[in-house]
């Protein structure tokens, strides 16, 4: 994301010459399927004033003071910055607080023209000092004064910039910012361009802090569901290990079915998960290079022991990325605890086949031996069948021939008749 200010600057714009004392800074998503009258057209139509709509911006007086406000777009994002200000800045005593009472009566006033649910925002309170003495003591005055905190402060730009922060219970969102600018410089035209650029570079961080915003909100369901979820399958993977630590003669191939079924949804749901938070998540690197690459431009330097602003701003990001890298690895972690279920389900598959397919050669055995008997039986039929129709063929010519000694030939000839059944049979099974 390039420099706003230096965008501003490519197209020939001229910016305000007066000092800003209060400013806002909101962050939108753009949704192309809704068209929406633009703020800085709607503010132009109440205040009227000098309007461009090429440039989208609009510079207008009222009563003493002189009002600002100018819409950009950037990646899918749109930020307006609302600006009032006086040409003439009063000198005030060091341990005296600037009134920005008529200031912010206008900025809340303008802020009405602003779409809902911004992504992100930034309050802006700024003073003018001519050294980094004056500066801090102004800095320590308002907070003082004002019964707020300091979270970090740091020299940006010819300037103390500070992020307020207040009780615990009272303390803004994380996409909500307070910041108090105390401008040093020997000329108030030169704190007032140095103020201009810090303003749009704070666009640009609202743009980062937006986008961020929007990732995470859009994900914080699932984020507050990762235990529950965690602790339900984790619970659902011990219950099917322990199944499969039974004997495996009693695990049937029915219940390995079920369970591969199931483990394959499983898997799935978490792929997919897992998938999609992993692209958010390199969406958020992308977001937090882009702001560590803008915040290393500032060069800050610290303030006494305050920690910078920009590590601030970088710690705050880091926090909103890290629930999108915990998921991911903790999903990562279930699905290869899944992939041990699915690999010992095929293992137990794999078993129960290799015993179907012993069991079916031991029966084809079992049935070839009983085939073999059955096969002995029938020749040792076979044999006693032509025993019999050879006895009963002598018995009537034994008949014929010998008449009252017919019975006693015919038990005679048993024992020739059966070895020639015999004879016959083997000769005959030689030849198949």
């Amino acid at each position: 994301m390039h420099n706003l200010r230096t965008a501003i600057e490519m197209k020939g714009e001229e910016l305000p010459g007066w000092f800003p004392h209060s400013v806002y800074i909101a962050s939108y998503q753009i949704d192309p399927e809704k068209e929406t009258q633009d703020a800085v057209e709607k503010l132009f139509n109440r205040y009227r004033g000098t309007y461009s709509k090429e440039s989208n911006s609009l510079e207008f007086r009222a009563g003493s003071v002189s009002g600002y406000a100018k819409g950009l777009s950037e990646k899918g994002s749109q930020v307006f910055l609302l600006a009032v200000g006086s040409a003439e800045t009063e000198r005030k005593a060091l341990d005296s607080i600037p009134s920005y009472e008529p200031y912010d009566e206008l900025v809340e006033d303008m802020k009405e023209a602003l779409p809902e649910n911004s992504d992100s925002t930034y309050s802006l309170r700024l003073a003018y000092s001519t050294d980094e003495k004056e500066a801090g003591a102004l800095l320590r005055c308002y907070v003082r004064n004002t019964g707020r905190t300091l979270k970090s402060a740091g020299f940006v730009r010819g300037s103390i910039l500070a992020t307020l922060g207040g009780p615990r219970e009272l303390s803004s969102p994380m996409a909500s910012r307070e910041l108090m600018t105390v401008s040093i410089g020997d000329g108030l035209g030169k704190g007032a361009d140095a103020v201009w650029t810090l303003c749009f570079e704070i666009c640009c961080l609202a743009i980062y802090t937006g986008q961020m915003n929007r990732l995470h909100s859009q994900r914080e369901l699932m984020f507050d569901q990762t235990d529950a979820a965690e602790r339900s399958t984790q619970l659902w993977i011990n219950e099917i290990l322990a199944k499969m630590r039974r004997p495996i003669e009693e695990i049937q191939p029915k219940d390995l079915e079920e369970i591969l079924k199931e483990t394959t949804i499983q898997f799935s749901r978490l792929s997919t998960m897992a998938s999609s938070m992993r692209r958010d998540y390199v969406k958020a690197q992308g977001l937090l290079r882009g702001m560590r690459t803008l915040l290393k431009k500032w060069n800050e330097r610290p303030m006494d022991d305050s920690i910078t602003n920009s590590s601030a701003e970088m710690d705050d990001l880091e926090n909103l990325m890290t629930p999108f890298r915990d998921f991911t690895e903790r999903t990562e972690a279930l699905m290869t605890q899944l992939s041990t279920v699915l690999d010992s389900v095929r293992t137990y598959l794999g078993i129960q086949q290799q015993k179907m397919s012993i069991m079916e050669q031991t029966s084809s055995k079992e049935q070839l031996v009983r085939l073999v008997n059955l096969q002995e039986i029938l020749h040792k039929l076979e044999v006693l069948i032509v025993a019999v129709y050879l006895t009963e063929m002598a018995r009537i010519v034994f008949e014929t021939l010998l008449h009252e000694s017919a019975n006693l030939a015919t038990t005679a000839f048993i024992p020739v008749a059966l070895l020639t059944s015999v004879f016959i049979s083997r000769i005959l099974h030689k030849k198949h």
